[in-house]
């Protein structure tokens, strides 16, 4: 038997300086080598929506709720999703308690690395993200149990995982900023789940460039793919090599 790699051209519009990220979730960056049809996907920091798209092609007929906080970053993901009716986009923040509101910094529009200022000063120093917005947000408490959650929201990802109903979860991938939030993130995934990917890259390389604390240096970010012990709604599949 043949097995064949589709490669589906979309058109994504987004900022110069995002181009290789896109490129990455376009091309793979959260495949975990389950397959599912029919899902509940939950895009907790779509940015322009790169992500979506990708999930909506590689799992058909699944519906992707999006959220993205920035108003010029939302802009970016409306123009990208417009007439889709299989992905639903948010213009807020996932936070967990009572509040409506929250201080969001950034650089521009389509930023990758905005986020929370109750995050954003983990990585960045004080005055780096030159944009400073009120944005609405939304209790993860509040949301409804989906198949896959996908988090990539700059410092806040064991917060928010913390506070979702994972109950129906088969998939979670997600990134983290430093190992204290790695190690958040392990523990909440311990119960129930098995890790399917765990990567550290280490910040040193990139602590010649401005903007990002000194403190990070010896600390890492990556990312973590975890599936459901048991998973009955998705299929675990041998990987194809591209």
């Amino acid at each position: 038997m043949n097995r064949y790699v589709a490669r589906i051209p979309m058109m994504v519009f987004c900022p110069e300086p995002m181009e290789f990220a896109i490129k990455d979730v376009l091309e793979g960056e959260y495949e975990a080598n389950y397959d599912g049809i029919g899902l509940d996907i939950l895009d907790i920091g779509a940015n322009v929506g790169s992500f979506a798209l990708w999930a909506a092609a590689r799992w058909p007929g699944s519906a992707v709720k999006s959220f993205e906080p920035h108003p010029g970053t939302f802009d970016y993901l409306r123009r990208n999703t417009e007439g889709r009716r299989d992905i639903t986009i948010v213009n807020a923040a996932l936070f967990p308690g009572p509040e409506k509101r929250a201080t969001f910094v950034s650089r521009y529009a389509g930023d990758g690395e905005s986020g929370l200022a109750a995050y954003s000063g983990d990585t960045f120093v004080d005055g780096h993200m030159a944009e400073t917005y009120e944005v609405d947000v939304v209790d993860p408490a509040s949301l409804p149990s989906a198949d896959v959650v996908k988090i990539d929201i700059e410092g806040g990802e064991g917060d928010v995982l913390a506070h979702l109903d994972l109950s129906k979860t088969s998939l979670v991938l997600l990134e983290f900023q430093n190992r204290r939030n790695r190690e958040q993130i392990r523990a909440i995934l311990a119960d129930g789940f098995d890790i399917l990917h765990d990567e550290e890259c280490s910040w040193d390389p990139l602590l010649a460039y401005q903007g990002y604390r000194a403190d990070l240096k010896g600390d890492a970010y990556g990312r973590i793919f975890a599936v459901r012990k048991n998973v009955s709604r998705m299929t675990r599949r041998p990987p194809i090599e591209l």
